[in-house]
């Protein structure tokens, strides 16, 4: 017998216990099993504090203990996907038959987040828990290539600080990583606008919610793009930082979906996401007029015109 046990921060809930098919969330303040001190002995390299949890699973045997990290890993996935909130995992550990230790070492998807944006669940969610899970990791999707890369940087971003005021926003960048690695599988321009026609039509939406998460989604791709070619945030407007947990409700929402209604074959998908929208003739002309007007030097811009030129009269 082996029991797999994690440290759980962020959480609130209206119950001491919650139960769910082969697992157990509790509460370390009010549980004669797990207290405080049984806390600091499982988990002496983080610090774990009366409002914390423990997140309980037993296993009959020892050949489990390859599948333990794996079933941690997917548990905090789909309670992250279930609803929304700052949930943190830490110092996942396992006990032998024998009463001894072992923890895992500490990675990314494995990190503590000082946030307000608190975890709710309430005893009563329980059961839905348990048929979104077994629904969601019963798709065919739960282990295409692009879900891998998709949960793996929505579990990094949530994984890291969010502190606008001292520029930490780097979990956008994980987050529209996410998006990306669902929604656009082409690599000739135009993600943007392809991530945010494609997110809103797949997830069903019209009039003023379609016009509102383009719009979100569009700030947020502007923050990701300031990151990542080294510009400061400070030049973009401060309200957009206050959306977050709108844009977070967004990429759950999206994940869910795309796990539930995209084509399990990879060249499916593509003509799937296609269909969704797809870049016109006009739009890449439009491009390209504008990418030649860009060239200053006037030897280039004839040779360039002259080699267009040349495909028309072929």
């Amino acid at each position: 017998m082996m029991n797999s046990f994690v440290l759980i921060k962020n959480l609130r809930s209206n119950s001491e216990e919650l139960s769910f098919d082969g697992l157990k969330l509790v509460n370390i303040k009010s549980s004669w099993d797990f207290d405080l001190k049984r806390a600091q002995n499982l988990f002496p390299k983080a610090w774990p504090f009366h409002e914390d949890w423990i997140y309980v699973r037993g296993y009959k045997n020892d050949e489990s203990r390859e599948k333990i990290p794996f079933d941690v890993e997917d548990t905090l996935l789909l309670l992250r996907l279930f609803k929304p909130g700052d949930l943190v995992f830490l110092q996942p550990c396992i006990e032998n038959a024998e009463g001894e230790f072992s923890h895992q070492l500490p990675y990314p998807v494995m990190a503590d987040v000082l946030s307000s944006h608190k975890y709710e669940f309430q005893l009563e969610e329980c059961n839905d828990f348990d048929v979104f899970a077994s629904e969601i990791q019963s798709l065919k999707n739960w282990t295409s290539v692009w879900f891998k890369t998709a949960r793996r940087f929505f579990l990094y971003g949530g994984g890291k600080e969010y502190r606008p005021m001292h520029h930490e926003v780097d979990r956008i960048v994980d987050y529209i990583t996410a998006l990306e690695s669902v929604l656009v599988p082409e690599r000739d321009g135009f993600i943007g606008r392809r991530l945010r026609e494609r997110a809103v039509s797949l997830l069903g939406l019209k009039n003023i919610d379609r016009d509102n998460t383009k719009r979100l989604l569009k700030d947020f791709y502007n923050v990701r793009s300031t990151i990542v070619h080294g510009d400061n945030i400070s030049s973009l407007k401060p309200e957009v930082f206050t959306k977050l947990i709108d844009f977070e409700v967004v990429i759950r929402k999206m994940l869910v979906k795309a796990l539930r209604k995209l084509p399990e074959k990879e060249t499916d998908r593509v003509s799937y996401l296609k269909k969704l929208f797809d870049v016109s003739d006009n739009d890449r002309a439009e491009k390209v007029f504008s990418d030649f007007c860009s060239v200053k030097n006037e030897t280039e811009k004839k040779r360039c015109f002259n080699r267009i030129s040349g495909r028309l009269d072929c």
